[in-house]
């Protein structure tokens, strides 16, 4: 069987690589090609993309092709572009496409698997660029044109049948994962190097993801500066800083500005994109990882705290609930007081912190890419079959 990827979101920062659409991207491909060597696969990349690291992915097994109209595809009409990128497609002679993320070919006949990524846009198109917004106008003709389509959690599921009007029967439920690496706790000497490399001074509640609206980091930032006054008054002597770890999104100048409006300049951090051999440091230096975004499609940096050790406070919303299994502690999203007291109740009571910290790591057990690339596998095989 030959199967094409669609890897265009990998290895080029500005489409996303290492974060988001594009981690789940490169360590599934990653995962595939370490399971199978009986197919054989083309792995279609962005023309920025640097050799050294498309090297990573050379196998017997696998062809590397390279968008070569991808430097001008800005100046095509939509219809040309289409039509360039499905006989591109269409050279290869593929038994099937999967497409990860990104654009799904409408014009292109041939058997399709995609992934539903970006759902939160249909419910909160308030919260995404004019940019952003129109990816949702075309994602129900792909999820249409889809033979198949991997839903991420049940929750993603539900979503994608409700908002997108997807077929149940074709949707198929398949969990994300993360790098077994975290498992690996950081020392004290790497934790404090971390902490001098990006400057922060004293304990730390961390967050890590992008900086944008949908994180809902307006309402942690306003939790935290309530927070800091109480534990001034309980903990005299701790200097607790937030730290806002990720990528610049969409609005995120007037994120920071919000920090220095609340006056916490110097409290609250933003180092921007970690680069990956710093993140089990940056997470094991936590007192308590936090996310409380109003969507979420999977949440792999929830259980990448879970899987450093780190007791963690996330939103009640469906997709964390369902990968958490309840060893965290849930707070509504909109509820400031409510972030404020679950992150103080985990920070004030330290057999507590001990009992987060051990179900985390059970919990964090549960979902690794190589049996999300198994599962990817046999939902390929089952669609040319």
């Amino acid at each position: 069987m030959k199967i094409g990827i669609d890897a265009q979101t990998i290895l080029n920062p500005k489409m996303g690589d290492a974060a988001g659409l594009g981690h789940y991207t490169y360590h599934l491909i990653d995962s595939l090609l370490s399971i199978d060597q009986k197919n054989e696969y083309v792995l279609f990349f962005n023309y920025k993309a640097r050799e050294e690291d498309i090297k990573k992915f050379s196998r017997q097994n696998v062809t590397i092709r390279r968008f070569p109209f991808s430097h001008y595809k800005k100046f095509l009409p939509l219809a040309y572009s289409e039509t360039l990128t499905t006989a591109f497609f269409l050279r290869d002679k593929l038994d099937i496409l999967f497409v990860p993320g990104g654009r799904v070919p409408l014009t292109y006949k041939k058997k399709i698997v995609v992934t539903g990524h970006n759902l939160a846009l249909k419910k909160f198109p308030e919260l995404f660029s004019k940019k952003e917004n129109l990816k949702s106008r075309i994602k129900p003709a792909a999820f249409k044109r889809a033979d198949t389509v991997i839903a991420l959690t049940q929750a993603g599921k539900k979503d994608l049948e409700n908002d997108f009007g997807v077929d149940s029967k074709k949707i198929k439920v398949i969990n994300n994962a993360f790098d077994k690496n975290f498992f690996q706790i950081a020392s004290l000497n790497e934790i404090q190097k971390v902490k001098d490399k990006y400057k922060i001074n004293g304990e730390y509640i961390l967050f890590m993801n992008t900086i944008k609206p949908l994180n809902n980091l307006p309402k942690l930032i306003e939790a935290f500066s309530k927070l800091r006054l109480l534990l001034k008054g309980k903990k005299p002597n701790s200097n607790y800083k937030l730290v806002l770890a990720g990528k610049n999104g969409w609005l995120s100048d007037e994120i920071h500005q919000i920090a220095k409006d609340f006056g916490l300049k110097n409290e609250v951090i933003f180092p921007g994109y970690i680069e990956q051999e710093d993140l089990n440091a940056l997470y094991s230096g936590a007192d308590v990882f936090v996310s409380v975004p109003l969507y979420e499609e999977f949440g792999s940096t929830v259980l990448e705290a879970m899987a450093c050790g780190v007791p963690v406070v996330c939103s009640k919303i469906p997709s964390l609930s369902e990968i958490t299994g309840g060893v965290t502690e849930m707070v509504d999203p909109y509820d400031v007081e409510g972030i404020k007291c679950a992150i103080l109740k985990v920070l004030d009571d330290d057999v507590l912190r001990g009992e987060m910290k051990k179900s985390g790591l059970e919990q964090a057990k549960k979902f690794h890419w190589r049996k999300t690339a198994k599962e990817t596998l046999r939902v390929l095989e089952g669609v040319v079959n």
